[in-house]
């Protein structure tokens, strides 16, 4: 779970210090194209690759789904691959083959990716594959069945899990009835009564063609992959475009035990790793601020050399696992710090000991207790991981078209390391002031022993 909040994380690079020129430092040597029914495509050519990487993102997300159908988004996923109406499932599955059998699909809370890896003399084929799945998926119900099953497998593989049981109470906590305050899975309890209908209803609202972003990433001829996708998508609908948020409808969500202006909830649950957060509201991945909190985040509980690894782990002592996360969303975002302790440590005066901790050292942060190398080390951290983000094809597919997707334009995927170097200690010391005040906090502990009359 860890792992993949911090994939979240991830959104651009610093390519642009490899540009050979200006000209394609602006442009990162990317061609995009928009049709006019709203198709964008993204074409980064890459010769002598020797795959290429064709993505495709939805612009379909959390605020689409509402509390009665919270995790149809999922079982979309799950289906929208398993078959056309022009092409059956067995056929279907020949078809992936020949083109290198890697076609995934995956649901995240601000977009629907569809995306396959193959040979760069496939990539025509390859896409008239996906545009098929995304335009004439046949919403097959054995792969509804499936994928509910593996869904409800790992929504109680999550509620086992301590660290995320933790961090969906503080998003409760944080979001209160908005599009991030449950799980991205969705609602267990709902996702056993959706039926077929009502994903293909959800379906054939959502997935039109102005919310679909394609990057393409590989040895491939521009010329050619715009031709290709204006045939394949050229004629689907415009579309309503993106959903509004909870933001702008006023939606509220179940809210569940939280209460109105609640802001510590302790829950029991047997566990050998017990867990303290500590949360904040945080910039959006489109607000100017975003850059500075990526370095405060890291200045943190970002890496090992952060406040909170320095404090609790090197000078205290008090827990294994300790960081902070700070997730890259479409809406209002949040960073949590966290510590994870061995339940048998962790006693009433610790957990104490352990909140008051975190929240000094957020406060800490706010004050300023960095040094300028400190500062530095955070940016460099920051530009070499995301660097290192973009090791394979797909992975540069990936980001081109997330950047594209979430707002801020595909140059961000080329600019963003040029941001983090901009940032300064006021920068840091402003976005601390705004944001990190009136924590949400959780702990997540074993059940205190019953008391007994003697």
């Amino acid at each position: 779970m860890i792992r993949s909040i911090i994939t979240i994380l991830s959104v651009a690079v610093l390519f642009f210090l490899q540009a050979p020129s200006h000209a394609t430092y602006e442009t990162g040597g990317v061609v995009k194209e928009t049709l006019s029914n709203g198709v964008t495509t993204l074409v980064h050519p890459e010769p002598g690759s020797k795959v290429a990487a064709v993505e495709v993102f939805i612009k379909v997300g959390a605020d689409d789904e509402r509390a009665a159908n919270a995790g149809i988004g999922q079982l979309l996923a799950g289906s929208i691959l398993a078959g056309t109406n022009t092409v059956y499932s067995v056929p279907f599955a020949r078809v992936i083959s020949d083109v290198g059998g890697n076609l995934h699909s995956v649901w995240q809370w601000d977009y629907l990716e569809v995306y396959a890896v193959t040979l760069p003399q496939f990539t025509g084929d390859t896409i008239s594959l996906l545009a098929d799945s995304i335009k004439n998926s046949s919403i097959d119900p054995r792969a509804i069945e499936f994928s509910r099953t593996a869904i409800l497998r790992q929504a109680q593989s999550e509620s086992d899990d301590p660290f995320t049981c933790a961090y969906t109470a503080l998003r409760k906590l944080i979001h209160r009835g908005g599009s991030y305050d449950r799980s991205y899975l969705g609602d267990p309890a709902v996702i056993r009564t959706i039926t077929r209908d009502q994903v293909s209803d959800f379906y054939q609202k959502n997935v039109t063609a102005s919310r679909i972003v394609i990057s393409v990433v590989g040895d491939v001829d521009p010329n050619a992959i715009r031709r290709k996708v204006e045939v394949c998508f050229g004629g689907m609908p415009w579309g309503a475009g993106g959903g509004l948020s909870d933001r702008e409808t006023g939606r509220q969500g179940d809210l569940g035990t939280i209460k109105p202006g609640e802001r510590e909830i302790r829950i029991e649950k047997v566990t050998s790793t017990s867990f303290v957060m500590v949360g904040y509201p945080a910039p959006r991945v489109t607000d100017k601020d975003y850059s500075a909190m990526c370095v405060a985040n890291v200045l943190l509980g970002g890496n090992k050399s952060s406040l909170l690894f320095t404090e609790m782990r090197e000078k205290r002592g008090l827990g294994y696992q300790v960081g902070s996360v700070y997730p890259a969303l479409c809406g209002e975002s949040h960073i949590a710090a966290y510590l994870g302790l061995d339940s048998s440590r962790a006693t009433p005066e610790t957990l104490k000991t352990v909140k008051d901790t975190i929240v000094a050292q957020a406060n800490l942060l706010g004050s300023g207790a960095f040094t300028d190398a400190d500062l530095e080390r955070a940016k460099g951290y920051l530009i070499g991981r995301h660097a290192l983000d973009h090791e394979r094809t797909r992975d540069r597919a990936y980001n081109l078209g997330l950047a594209e997707t979430l707002g801020l334009g595909y140059q961000n995927d080329f600019l963003y390391a040029d941001a983090i170097h901009k940032v300064t200690r006021d920068d840091v010391l402003h976005v601390c002031a705004k944001y990190l005040h009136d924590a949400a906090i959780v702990i997540l502990t074993n059940p205190e022993p019953t008391k007994t009359s003697g």
